[in-house]
């Protein structure tokens, strides 16, 4: 194990190997003084070392932010364990993984995330405390991807209605990049509201199930960007906002699930000149976040839900606030988390 500390970045980040298993993960955290770090543990290829520790710290920080902008006792952190080429002992590479967590003695919580899944964490269960997000007996209320949705819905309607002040989304026009589990849910809270849908994914079943069961039309995962809507909710990989996509968007609102959307902050000043309202990904995509963390306290489904909901309040005081101060969406987010770290507006910047 390799482990690094940045005081002054708030930084904390560990790498494990072992070799015999083929076994690479990183563990990146970042530390406020607020709790536990919490987030999800990834599972992709990622074609160096040097990437995966990439994404790890820029997710963490994105963590760092969602749980201080949803007022969680948590601070943010994330986990990646490089998907080997070879073929893998699925359960031994989720014991090691386990170790690895519970070796950080409870500073470090994790959860889902892209590649694993609920029964992975009911495995990593086994082995640590310091997960959340496993199976239950009562499966119904016991899905983050169901909250995530949730939120994003909740989060779409307050964007519509600070646009247009409409309280509705019938006939609405929304652009979802990327069905699976949250995109899907979000997908029908959607149809049921009465928006008509244009999707895409890298898995086309997955896309045909929306448009069997939702009436949307499927397009290539390329030209998802070009479509003409109201609300473009991106909910697959991050940075999917950057200077190659920036100009094809013909879209009121970008509001969706993805973390780490865009490539950098001055992405969010070009899509306030092109008059594209961005809310940012760590405010509205908290719902999973908000249900793993009120899920430690044991907090039932009602409970769960009606802190999910609040995510369209927050939306809409943060948006009336910066009206009054003559500033975008994401600059008073962005100016009110850091508030809540006991930052400066450029200490530890995405």
């Amino acid at each position: 194990m390799l482990s690094k500390n940045d005081k002054a970045n708030r930084s904390e980040l560990h790498i494990f190997q072992d070799k015999s298993l083929d076994f690479c993960a990183v563990i990146s955290l970042k530390q406020y003084g607020r709790g536990p770090a919490i987030g999800g543990c990834r599972m992709l290829s990622y074609p160096t070392l040097d990437a995966a520790i990439t994404d790890a710290n820029r997710l963490a920080h994105a963590m760092s932010y969602k749980a201080a902008i949803s007022q969680l006792p948590h601070d943010g952190g994330k986990a990646v364990i490089m998907r080997s080429t070879q073929h893998i002992d699925h359960a031994a590479i989720l014991k090691r993984f386990s170790e690895c967590v519970d070796s950080l003695n409870g500073r470090y919580i994790t959860t889902i995330d892209s590649g694993t899944s609920q029964a992975d964490m009911s495995i990593i269960k086994k082995y640590t405390p310091y997960v959340t997000g496993y199976l239950e007996e009562d499966l119904s209320d016991n899905n983050p991807s169901v909250s995530t949705a949730l939120g994003i819905f909740k989060g779409i309607q307050a964007a519509v209605k600070l646009l247009d002040g409409r309280d509705n989304l019938a006939g609405l026009h929304v652009a979802i990049q990327g069905v699976g589990s949250v995109g899907y849910f979000l997908a029908k809270h959607l149809y049921l509201a009465g928006a008509k849908l244009t999707v895409c994914d890298i898995d086309p079943t997955r896309a045909q199930r929306c448009s069997e069961e939702f009436n949307a039309t499927i397009v290539e995962p390329s030209a998802i960007y070009a479509v003409f809507c109201d609300v473009f909710a991106p909910c697959a990989l991050g940075q999917i906002i950057n200077p190659l996509t920036l100009s094809q968007f013909k879209t009121k609102i970008i509001a969706g699930a993805a973390n780490d959307q865009l490539s950098s902050p001055e992405i969010a000043k070009q899509l306030s000149q092109r008059n594209i309202l961005y809310v940012p990904d760590y405010l509205i995509n908290a719902g999973g976040l908000i249900h793993l963390s009120l899920q430690q306290e044991n907090k039932n489904h009602d409970i769960i839900t009606e802190h999910v909901e609040c995510i369209a309040d927050r939306i809409l005081n943060l948006a009336f606030t910066a009206r009054q101060q003559q500033k975008t969406l994401y600059e008073m987010t962005e100016i009110e988390v850091e508030r809540f770290l006991g930052v400066e507006a450029d200490d530890g910047h995405r």
